[in-house]
């Protein structure tokens, strides 16, 4: 007797479909709409039947897993934009789901005082949709009911929502620009008897970036025999990562883009296996806790960094963060982006482009 051909295309969307749906609390998984989603995948992903034996199976699904997992990913991923803003369903659902996600954000502002109501939407709720996981719930009020009820969620929660992947003089090319503009200023600064020289890592993260400009900053003055006041300000919105800042202990991965004879200017092995900045460095960093939304901003700044922070925000909230750069940098001040960010044609008309490539822009000139 022969097999029924067996399209695996069905199985392998599934498993997509369902591995994908949990860390989506935003979109409805209801059996009737998982149906359609799944409908609207095979209607876009040309069949495979096969007619075999099951050990056999196993294999041929296997290899077109691989072989053709990029387009049944990018079909799920459409379905579910098309499935969950119409869906079969009453929609009041959906209404109710977006009510419920605010009520979470005004929560964690009111508790917390950390304002993600600006941020944008979809990268929070994949954030948030780990701790939802791991907490196992599969709606935002249910979360809520957890953060009121066990307050320590909150740092978990910052954990995931403040993600800080960084490393010394990440994007080598970048830091290269940055060299040159830093040995520029400090030369002129340094002829004109200047009363300081002022940097900004306005997202500090875990420190990597500020300690890094310091490191630099370092190097530049003993090259070119110079001595004058020199401020590097570090803020971020995280108190958690700004606590591992002022411990300035690093795995030996964070430093891989820093040459050997840096590692043993600079650092000092820890007893743990990590890696330790010292004392002179520390000092060079001046870390604070500040909102980039809510609070103001550093002034007569010389150079502002903002790197991989303007993805998180909607186009209205970046351009009243451009504007506070602008405000807070002097007069040919840099402000440096990150490689992934654009400036906005409009944002132009103030800043002037110094190293497209490496995203670095300079201040025109002040408003009238």
């Amino acid at each position: 007797m022969i097999d029924k051909p067996k399209n695996i295309i069905e199985d392998i969307a599934l498993d997509f479909i369902s591995n994908t749906l949990p860390r989506r609390p935003d979109v409805c998984s209801c059996p009737k709409c998982k149906n359609d989603i799944l409908a609207y995948v095979l209607s876009r992903v040309p069949a495979k039947y096969v007619t075999t034996e099951m050990g056999a199976l196993h294999t041929i699904i296997d290899q077109t897993r691989i072989e053709r997992a990029a387009e049944i990913g990018r079909a799920v991923l459409s379905a579910i934009s098309v499935i969950s803003k119409n869906p079969r369903h009453n929609t009041n659902i959906e209404e109710d789901r977006k009510q419920s996600f605010q009520i979470l954000l005004d929560k964690i502002f009111q508790d917390r005082g950390m304002d993600f109501r600006h941020y944008h939407q979809e990268i929070l709720k994949r954030r948030l949709s780990i701790r939802m996981n791991i907490n196992r719930v599969s709606n935002f009020s249910e979360y809520l009911r957890i953060l009121i009820n066990n307050p320590q969620e909150y740092d978990r929660l910052f954990e995931v929502f403040c993600i800080n992947v960084s490393e010394f003089f990440r994007d080598p090319d970048v830091w290269e620009s940055v060299r040159r503009i830093l040995t520029d200023l400090i030369r002129e600064k340094n002829e004109k008897n200047a009363v300081r020289l002022v940097i900004w890592s306005s997202a500090a993260a875990s420190g990597e970036e500020p300690y890094s400009i310091a490191i630099l900053v370092k190097e530049i003055l003993k090259a070119e025999k110079a001595n004058f006041p020199i401020e590097i300000h570090a803020t971020d919105i995280d108190e958690k990562a700004l606590r591992a800042c002022r411990k300035a202990e690093y795995p030996k991965t964070a430093l891989k883009n820093l040459k050997e004879d840096l590692v043993k200017e600079y650092f000092s092995q820890t007893f743990s296996g990590g890696w330790k900045l010292k004392p002179e460095i520390q000092a060079m960093v001046r870390f604070k806790s500040l909102d980039l939304i809510t609070q103001e901003y550093i002034a007569n700044t010389d150079m502002v960094f903002c790197r991989n922070v303007f993805i998180y925000f909607t186009r209205s909230l970046q351009d009243q963060l451009l504007m506070k750069f602008y405000k807070s940098l002097n007069v040919g001040g840099y402000f440096i982006m990150g490689k992934t960010e654009t400036m906005w044609q409009e944002a132009k008309q103030i800043f002037e482009e110094v190293d497209l490539s490496a995203h670095i822009y300079r201040k025109k000139k002040d408003t009238p």
